[in-house]
């Protein structure tokens, strides 16, 4: 099943034309995006989360020691708050860097709480400005993840300005980010949304249901998915550690998994559930009080909600039933702030598995346990001849 958010089907062979064409189309992108956060209630939104932001807060002032003195840098500063957080936490200067005309109202809150002298906002893409005599930061902060964690793309930019304005020894905040899929079931959408149009007024509008169906296949539903809905563990396809991310990581994530299905009793497996975590950390030689943010259907809702891929169709499973997938998040090429994803259902007696595999299948346990008995083996000391019998020279 493929369920992308725009064909990026196109040549890479380009004339000059179209490159210039490309490039404003690029610029167009951007300056939409950009002028989408000048809406306040974009802000009251992401305020009022009260995880997203109680994690940032706890990330900042439960660590004033490693903040006091330090030159910080906010990417997509907004309103302001996290670099707030970071002069209350004892920041010697805090670059509030915010690339919308929101800069101007972001200056008037550093200004209403008397921070002036510590934050400095700066109107620009973080990885396009210059800060004053090419100085480097001690800390990097943003919140940039977007649904999926990657939709919207900001996080290349953040790493273009890590790579520009952090010291070599610098912290990224959040540190580590981990994107997460489950199969799940989608009992209220099936119902408020599929099931609805069955019977009405004594007349079967079941088409009308269908359709619904067939339009998620061009666009995933975003959505608070209850955690007793899930059919399966977690499948991590992607850990990223933001002190060595590479932008062209990002371009592509692809995972291929087999999974049992966990349930009390037979139930339809309806979708794929994605959701990611960020983990706010200094380096080990550093001590610190970790910070954990979540957005699992587990964990409290969150303005990102979870992101699920729903199926054409509902399959019946029980509980040991085996599942797979091969999913894949591909930037688009034509609109680089949006990603493509592209679901195929996999047959675990079929299609081959990968390896190691955690789906509990005979074979791949076994697999699995070589695997781990042979990382647990040391390496032969490289002074110690490990041959057994004559040795021969191939010229």
């Amino acid at each position: 099943m493929k369920s992308p958010n725009l064909s990026s089907t196109r040549s890479d062979e380009m004339t000059q034309q179209e490159e210039r064409m490309e490039d404003t189309e690029a610029t167009a992108e951007d300056d939409n995006y950009f002028d989408s956060y000048e809406d306040i209630e974009i802000h009251r939104l992401m305020l009022k989360d009260v995880p997203r932001t109680e994690a940032y807060q706890k990330a900042i002032l439960g660590n004033k020691q490693l903040f006091e003195g330090k030159v910080v840098m906010d990417i997509g500063a907004g309103t302001g708050i996290l670099s707030l957080f970071c002069a209350q936490a004892g920041a010697a200067k805090v670059y509030a860097v915010e690339a919308s005309r929101l800069a101007n109202l972001t200056r008037e809150v550093v200004a209403k709480n008397g921070f002036s002298h510590v934050i400095e906002v700066v109107h620009g893409k973080a990885e396009e400005i210059d800060l004053p005599e090419g100085v480097q930061v001690d800390v990097i902060v943003s919140e940039w993840m977007g649904f999926y964690l990657l939709h919207e793309s900001m996080l290349e930019s953040v790493l273009l300005a890590r790579d520009k304005h952090l010291k070599p020894d610098g912290v990224m905040l959040p540190s580590k980010a981990t994107l997460f899929a489950a199969a799940c079931r989608l009992g209220e959408f099936y119902s408020q949304q599929v099931d609805f149009w069955n019977h009405l007024y004594g007349l079967d509008l079941s088409p009308v249901g269908q359709a619904v169906l067939d339009s998620k296949r061009c666009k995933p539903e975003v959505a608070i998915a209850k955690a007793d809905e899930l059919l399966s563990e977690p499948v991590q396809l992607a850990d990223f550690d933001l002190a060595w991310l590479g932008p062209d990581e990002i371009e592509r994530i692809h995972s291929r998994a087999f999974t049992s299905v966990l349930c009390d009793q037979p139930t339809e497996y309806q979708g794929v559930c994605l959701w990611f975590d960020c983990s706010f950390e200094w380096p080990d030689r550093i001590p610190c009080t970790p910070v954990k943010l979540s957005t699992s259907p587990s964990s409290a809702a969150t303005h990102w909600k979870q992101t699920i891929i729903v199926l054409p169709s509902s399959i019946q499973v029980e509980e040991g039933d085996l599942i797979g997938w091969e999913l894949t998040l591909k930037r688009s090429m034509e609109h680089r702030r949006r990603y493509q994803i592209e679901l195929n259902l996999l047959d675990p007696e079929e299609d081959e598995h990968p390896v190691p595999c955690s789906c509990g299948q005979a074979r791949c346990v076994v697999i699995a346990a070589f695997m781990a008995k042979a990382d647990e083996e040391p390496l032969p000391d490289d002074d110690v001849d490990v041959s057994t019998g004559p040795s021969s020279v191939i010229s």
